[in-house]
């Protein structure tokens, strides 16, 4: 990505899920109003399984990428020197957006009277939406326009959807019947999560704005760039729950749970398609790096008893 970009990246603009936190309460609402509480204490011992579905928010998070592009391109002020150096390799920042999304949790877990043990699987997914904010040379100089230069460049990269998948131990302090038939609780547990950018598309070309086109050797379309990969790495991922269960009998709870989590910083390796450092590296890439998601998710969740 040699980023001298002279304009603004746009990427694609998904829909949003459009799932309300009423939604949620008023599916819980319908469960009480259809189901009695349970006539006896539910059980606090043993084995049980559990599911969440509902909708997830996430922060705005920061992408830097880099790589060892050493061509100075024909917009650049580099090109209008004799001869034409050559260039430590470019650096370029995105702000990324992230839409309102779906996320779900299967989960297996232990009572031990108030408090329980998970073993906690879950996934989310954001549509993303990037905005270019700078480019300099890998060492952080400037990049200069060629001055009195006709040559545009055009850059264009956008994102698909940002997904992480975690395994997590999680730990629960409940208080049964504080509200009634309701029993909030609280949470926190640690794990690892699999993040992952998918279709980071980048592309940019050059062409000659004026009337009477210079000669350049090799042609403008020799510095065209495109590249199109899927990013991943693996991070710890730390979470904090509060929620609030019903119970339907002894062995089964229905209720509603808000988690946040957190994960750390992500890194990976991706190569061009095509790219005018091919010709001397065909294996030629970059790297690009993500700030650690932050992400908030409210989900219906269900619990059942195994073995009681």
């Amino acid at each position: 990505m040699p980023d001298s970009f002279e304009r603004r990246v746009h990427g694609h603009e998904a829909v949003p899920m459009r799932v309300r936190p009423a939604a949620f309460i008023g599916i819980i609402l319908a469960s009480v109003a259809t189901v009695g509480a349970a006539d006896e204490p539910p059980v606090r011992s043993g084995w049980y399984v559990a599911a969440g579905l509902g909708a997830g928010w996430a922060r705005d998070q920061a992408q830097e990428g880099w790589n060892r592009d050493t061509f100075c391109y024909p917009s650049d002020a580099c090109f209008g020197q004799d001869p034409v150096p050559m260039a430590p390799g470019y650096r370029w920042h995105y702000d990324i957006a992230l839409d309102r999304g779906a996320a779900f949790e299967v989960s297996a877990g232990r009572f031990f009277g108030r408090t329980r043990l998970e073993l906690a699987f879950a996934q989310r997914k954001n549509a993303v939406r990037p905005t270019f904010t700078g480019s300099a040379y890998l060492d952080g100089t400037a990049i200069e326009p060629r001055p009195g230069g006709t040559v545009d460049s055009n850059g264009r990269g956008t994102i698909d959807h940002q997904m992480a998948r975690s395994l997590s131990l999680d730990a629960y302090y409940d208080y049964p019947g504080a509200w009634g038939a309701v029993s909030p609780y609280v949470g926190a547990g640690i794990g690892q999560a699999r993040a992952e950018i998918a279709g980071l598309s980048f592309s940019s070309d050059y062409r000659d704005t004026s009337d009477a086109s210079e000669a350049y050797d090799p042609p403008l379309s020799f510095y065209n760039a495109v590249q199109n990969v899927d990013l991943g790495d693996t991070v710890l991922v730390w979470r904090l729950h509060a929620g609030a269960d019903y119970a339907l009998n002894r062995r089964t709870s229905v209720g509603v749970r808000l988690t946040w989590s957190a994960s750390g910083d992500m890194e990976d390796t991706g190569a061009y398609r095509t790219h005018p450092m091919h010709g001397t590296d065909p294996a030629f890439g970059n790297t690009n790096a993500f700030s650690g998601a932050r992400h908030w998710a409210l989900m219906v969740a269900f619990r059942r008893g195994v073995g009681n």
